[in-house]
């Protein structure tokens, strides 16, 4: 990492790792000269952004994994390899993900596969094209000289370690495997939603009498995959010269890894009798392959795209267990999927529900530009050149023990190659530029909403529980809940000033209910998620009381319906009376949504799916839960947000009807401002936000305040500084911009434009608490005006001024 005086770094951009994700594509042909060429131009395009790194890496996608599997150990063997745009395997999926007659359409573009859209099946959801005419046809030999020349010309340029993986995917993409549908298709899964299509992690292999590396006589009869794989990888990384692995698309994670659906939680009925022994299967898995591939190769993971509830509530994922293995494995970095079903909750909550507690020194970020197989380049056509999966992602932090927050200091790009084969100049430098420029602002405390993830409770806790809240905690951040810091609920603070701490309702008598209660005693504001049981602390304290258990629709005050369907809501509806703000009821019986007593507030997080349709019920696929239509039922999300106004924060928005859908909003502390972030599909949409200090004020914008709350549109993705609130003060227009420094010894100067009969909070910044001045009416160059004696003052959200009576400009300089 460069690091001199003269060249200050931000410490956001402290990164380790630099992950850059290729096929094989770019090499038109097999000649040293054209993998010079390629891998000079791959390492450049990329130094603005590895030149702030300790090590690059790059990761191959070969082929989907049979390039393994397949391996004879004779390095002119000839490979198959990802030369294709589309489904290059017959036995590819249905994906079709049903809106059902209760939800929004579906747009997602993960639905376009089927004989109904595509009747002549020319489709690359369909069939497989070669992705120019006689692609290059490779060798082990050049893949080992391609392993060496990425090293060699990488150290040569960067002056870093180069580290060179492998990937191993579970499914029929990317190329054609004889190994997987021909040779060996007892190695397929039989899981609810994508039958005989991925790989199972439990998998028993026929004996045959092929030559493999590892096998030169053939597999003995009743060997498992981990082993076989193992062993296999460990010949082909040892021959070909890789250092890590990358195992893709949840494999090892979960029996059936791209559902919310399986053999715990079938879609109907949750079947807990079979966790113990699903998750002893799926351990066997990483034994035998770590018994077979040494820890000197590492394991670097895709894991699921759900969140670590849902998976062990559908499929009794054991990710405690496989933290704790031993197994040098990294934690799952964010899923790509946002991109294609645009769930950016599920997301986050994902993401943060695996690193609430991870095994390495730091976790992954990874960012989808291209897509090298599906003839679409994320960053160009989904995203359109929108910096949201940035922006959000990049807000996220983990808060540890000691009470500073870690960042993910590994970055990893889903690929640097786009299905053509081509590297497009202008996505590295449009991306690394907002990347770095989100890097600037990192966290650096606290956000001020605080997820305390009960890692070991989501583990040991009735599955339809650990389902229920982690889905819920998705659908919150669709619906613009700013929660995006994340910390293991044994190493929660005792105190936390100015964040709201908001977990699940613990086990009645449990380590984590007291645990809990002491930070609510000790002045911590909370928020509870979740069905209520007999003898909690919490119940008792709100004054409720459990009745019999509801569930189906109920009439709520705006007219609208919520949805309570247990099997996805931590079972029936049962909690009643206490301090109740909201109210549901369903043929005169009353069921409370939503209470707080103080500093304590609770909602039951109801959820429902457009899948499910209570006239012709049948069990859910998934994979995600589909969104009700917003107009006739109340998103489960609004609840909590709603709930967050008993704080201090009010968060609404006028939508349109073209696009319904609530803006995202984040927030996170960079030396004692907030930084918020956004993303509204819709740019004409408009958030209304109030913080507990006032209204925002974001630096660089024309704020609108309206009703005392700050008004925020004309951007589909956003992230802005705020240090100045508007307390009280008229309806308005109020600039907040920054001017240069035009003075010696000053470090910089805030200009605020339109307040009238104002009071305003201005948060100091770290460090700059000496030589602040403030001037009223001040004229350029900033040097003449009315002084105002800058009080600070210690407040929740950090070291304060309060300016009162502004009804003019306002210079603030530090």
């Amino acid at each position: 990492m460069l690091s001199h005086p003269n060249f200050p770094t931000p410490a956001g951009w402290n990164f380790r790792d630099i992950q850059l994700e290729m096929s094989l594509k770019p090499f038109f042909d097999n000649s040293p000269e054209t993998r010079e060429r390629v891998i000079r131009e791959l390492f450049e395009q990329w130094r603005p952004l590895w030149r702030h790194a300790e090590t690059i890496s790059v990761m191959l996608w070969i082929a989907e994994g049979s390039e393994s599997l397949e391996y004879d150990g004779n390095l002119e063997t000839e490979f198959e390899w990802a030369r294709y745009h589309g489904a290059p395997n017959k036995h590819h999926w249905d994906a079709t993900l049903p809106s059902g007659k209760r939800g929004v359409p579906d747009h997602g573009g993960l639905g376009l596969n089927g004989s109904e859209w595509d009747p002549e099946g020319k489709g690359i959801h369909n069939r497989a094209y070669l992705y120019r005419e006689c692609p290059a046809v490779f060798t082990y030999r050049w893949l080992r000289d391609l392993v060496s020349d990425l090293k060699r010309i990488g150290r040569e340029i960067s002056g870093l370690d180069i580290w060179v993986g492998d990937t191993f995917d579970i499914g029929p993409e990317f190329a054609k495997s004889r190994f997987k549908f021909d040779w060996h298709r007892e190695i397929l899964g039989d899981g609810p939603l994508f039958k005989e299509q991925f790989v199972s992690c439990e998998a028993v292999l026929k004996g045959d009498e092929r030559c493999y590396a590892a096998y030169p006589e053939g597999i003995p009869e009743g060997t498992r995959i981990g082993t076989f794989l193992g062993k296999q990888l460990n010949a082909l990384f040892d021959d070909c010269g890789f250092d890590f692995l990358w195992l893709s698309n949840g494999f090892g994670f979960s029996l059936e890894p791209w559902a919310m659906v399986g053999e715990v939680f079938d879609g109907e009925n949750f079947h807990p009798e079979r966790s113990e022994g699903i998750k002893e299967r799926i351990l066997n898995f990483w034994r035998d392959l770590r018994g077979a591939f040494p820890l000197k190769y590492h394991l670097r993971t895709r894991g699921t795209n759900m969140a670590t509830g849902i998976d062990v509530g559908s499929d009794a994922s054991p990710l405690r267990e496989i933290y704790e293995g031993g197994f040098g494995v990294d934690a799952p970095v964010n899923s790509p999927w946002a991109a294609l079903d645009g769930d950016f909750g599920l997301e986050l909550s994902g993401w943060m529900s695996h690193i609430a507690r991870h095994p390495g020194e730091t976790f992954r970020y990874r960012f989808y530009i291209h897509d090298p197989w599906w003839l679409n380049s994320p960053w160009l056509d989904r995203y359109n050149r929108t910096p949201h999966d940035i922006y959000l992602p990049m807000s996220v932090s983990r808060l540890q023990k000691d009470g500073t927050v870690a960042l993910p200091r590994d970055i990893s790009f889903l690929t640097v190659d786009d299905s053509h084969g081509m590297m497009p100049l202008q996505v590295p430098n449009e991306v690394i530029p907002q990347l770095l420029r989100s890097r600037e602002t990192a966290p650096d405390a606290c956000g001020p909403l605080l997820w305390v993830y009960p890692f070991d409770d989501v583990h040991a806790s009735a599955p339809e529980r650990a389902l229920h809240v982690d889905s819920f905690m998705g659908a919150a951040i669709n619906e613009g809940v700013p929660l995006n810091t994340v910390v293991d609920l044994p190493d929660v603070p005792g105190k936390v000033q100015g964040t709201i701490l908001i977990s699940s309702v613990p086990a009645p008598g449990s380590a984590s209910e007291a645990l809990l209660w002491d930070r609510l005693g000790q002045g911590a504001s909370l928020i509870l998620i979740g069905a209520m049981q007999e003898g909690s602390v919490f119940l008792e304290e709100l004054g409720m009381e459990l009745a019999d258990a509801l569930s189906g629709d109920f009439a709520m005050p705006d007219g609208r319906i919520l949805s309570h369907l247990p099997m996805l809501s931590g079972g029936g509806f049962r909690e009643k009376g206490g301090c109740a703000i909201l109210n549901g009821e369903q043929e005169g019986q009353v069921r409370t949504v939503s209470a707080v007593k103080g500093r304590l507030a609770w909602t039951r997080g109801s959820l429902s799916t457009a899948e499910f349709d209570p006239e012709d019920p049948k069990p859910i696929r998934g994979p995600i839960l589909r969104p009700l239509d917003p107009v006739r039922f109340v998103p489960a999300g609004q609840l909590l947000r709603e709930l967050l106004a008993e704080f201090g924060w009010r968060i609404s928005a006028q939508t349109h009807a073209c696009e319904p859908r609530f803006p995202y909003l984040l927030a996170h502390r960079f030396r004692n401002a907030y930084i918020f972030s956004g993303y509204s599909r819709d740019e004409q949409a408009v958030l209304k936000l109030r913080h507990p200090l006032g209204a925002p004020l974001l630096k660089g914008m024309y704020n609108r305040v309206d009703g005392g709350q700050t008004k925020i549109s004309g951007a589909q993705a956003w992230q802005n500084e705020c240090r100045v609130f508007l307390e009280e003060g008229e309806d308005g227009v109020i600039q907040s911009k920054e001017v240069p420094q035009l003075m010696h010894g000053v470090y910089r100067r805030l200009l605020i434009i339109g307040a009238q009969n104002a009071s305003l909070n201005f948060l100091v910044e770290t460090g700059h608490t000496d030589q602040i001045r403030i001037l009223r009416d001040p004229h350029f160059p900033y040097f003449v005006g009315e002084v105002v004696d800058p009080v600070i003052q210690q407040s929740a959200h950090g070291p304060i001024i309060r300016i009162g009576n502004v009804n003019e400009t306002i210079l603030i300089e530090w």
